[in-house]
This record gives structure tokens, C-alpha cells and sequence, in this order.
């Protein structure tokens, strides 16, 4: 069981400073940090709707459900609101990351609009964070920890002996249990690694059956292997 540190109290790192004066204000900077850095994908996926949402669109139909049947459409749109939420995010996580625009003339990656946009007003970190995303493939992890409301630590979940990366999510962690299986796509930052925000819970039902198709599919196909059958699975309400 963790123990909270009380703010007054000496800070456990054994520096002789108050916790509030030490580890807590560190821990306080990294999180203002962390939601700045997010706050420029947000930026970003505003800025795009409001200039691109008929390419989105386009986007969405022709990529994103791509080999989604309309009985399956029907069963995302009707999916819990909790869960549409879900999809939203990840959706427009997935479009920031890797989409490219269809029946566009001139540039048609949506993160390289983004970055050359005047209007936005990102700030270095953010354009740093958002350039991250393409290099940074959505991967399936497995939760080895978690502290709900502080941190979980994942490995990766195709390996017998994947190193363990503990990521600081205040939000995220609340989400977990020990052993959920989670497709994620983990960034660097100054503070160590951070969620994009898309989160792909898997149940855990089918979850070898989607190891296996994994490991046989490519690398560069992973990604639309695990979007695929997320999908599925909430237009089935699973």
C-alpha cells in the first residue's frame, strides 16, 4: 500500500527540504508540463475541424471504418456514451498521427497542415510533442501496476520479458488494473514517457486471439489490425 506523503513532512527522496517544497512542486511543474504538451493536440484537432471537416469526413468513411460492414457502423454509433467518447478520441488521435487526407489538393498529411499552421499558436513543447506522434507506433501493452490516480507501469505484450515503462497518468491510471491489456501509443517528454490519450481496452476474452493476429501480421500493419478489431468489438458493445 502506498503511503501519502503529508505536505509539511520531510520529502522522502532525503533531500532535508518539506515535501511541498520539493518533490510535490516538482511533481506539480510536470503535470502543468504534461497538460500543456496535450493541450497543443487538442489545439490541433480544433484547428483541423474547423478547416478540414469535410476531409475528415472523408477520412473517417474511407479509412478509419474502412472493412467495417454498415451492421457494425450502427453498433459503434449505438455504443455507450462512455464508450463513444472513447472512439472519438482515439479516431482523431489515430487521424493526428498517421492520416492523410483524401481528394485534397496539395499538402495532405494532416499533422504536417498542422505544424505549418500560422494560426495555432503552439509553443515549442507542443509542436515537439505533436512531432513525436508518427515516429511513436500504437502499440499493445499489458498493465504490470498501477496506482489509480498517480501511475501504472505496462510491458509489451507480445513479449514474454518486455521491459516494464511506468508512465505517470494521473487520469490513465484510474482507467487500469493489474493486467488489463491496452493498446496505447507512448511519447517521451522531459518527465519521462506520457499516453497520446488514445486508450484501446481489450477484454480480456480477446485478447490471444489478437496477439496472434499481431505477431503474424507486419510491423507497419499493427496498427490497423488493433484499430480494426477495437472497433469491432464496441460495435459488438463488448
Amino acid at each position: 500500500m502506498t503511503v501519502k506523503v503529508q505536505r509539511n513532512e520531510p520529502c522522502p527522496c532525503g533531500s532535508g527540504k518539506k515535501y511541498k517544497k520539493c518533490c510535490m512542486l516538482q511533481k506539480r511543474e510536470q503535470s502543468v508540463a504534461s497538460l500543456g504538451r496535450k493541450e497543443g493536440v487538442q489545439l490541433a484537432l480544433t484547428w483541423l475541424n474547423q478547416h478540414y471537416s469535410e476531409a475528415i469526413e472523408a477520412w473517417v468513411e474511407k479509412v478509419w471504418l474502412d472493412g467495417i460492414s454498415d451492421e457494425q457502423r450502427a453498433g459503434i454509433a449505438s455504443a455507450d456514451a462512455r464508450i463513444r467518447s472513447i472512439h472519438d478520441i482515439n479516431l482523431l488521435e489515430q487521424l493526428l498521427s498517421e492520416g492523410n487526407f483524401l481528394d485534397i489538393d496539395g499538402e495532405s498529411c494532416a499533422l504536417t497542415l498542422v505544424l505549418a499552421a500560422d494560426d495555432l499558436g503552439l509553443n515549442d513543447a507542443q509542436r515537439d510533442y505533436l512531432k513525436q506522434l508518427p515516429t511513436c507506433a500504437l502499440q499493445l501493452y499489458q498493465v504490470t501496476a498501477c496506482q489509480a490516480g498517480q501511475s501504472f507501469t505496462v510491458c509489451d505484450a507480445l513479449k514474454d520479458k518486455g521491459k516494464e515503462i511506468v508512465i505517470v497518468d494521473s487520469y490513465a491510471s484510474r482507467m487500469f488494473e493489474e493486467d488489463d491489456v491496452v493498446a496505447l501509443r507512448l511519447l517521451e517528454t522531459p518527465a519521462g514517457m506520457e499516453t497520446s490519450g488514445a486508450i484501446y481496452h481489450i477484454p480480456e476474452a480477446y485478447v490471444q486471439e489478437l496477439k496472434e493476429a499481431l505477431l503474424t501480421a507486419k510491423p507497419k500493419e499493427h496498427a490497423k489490425v488493433l484499430t480494426a478489431r477495437w472497433l469491432e468489438l464496441v460495435a459488438a458493445h463488448v
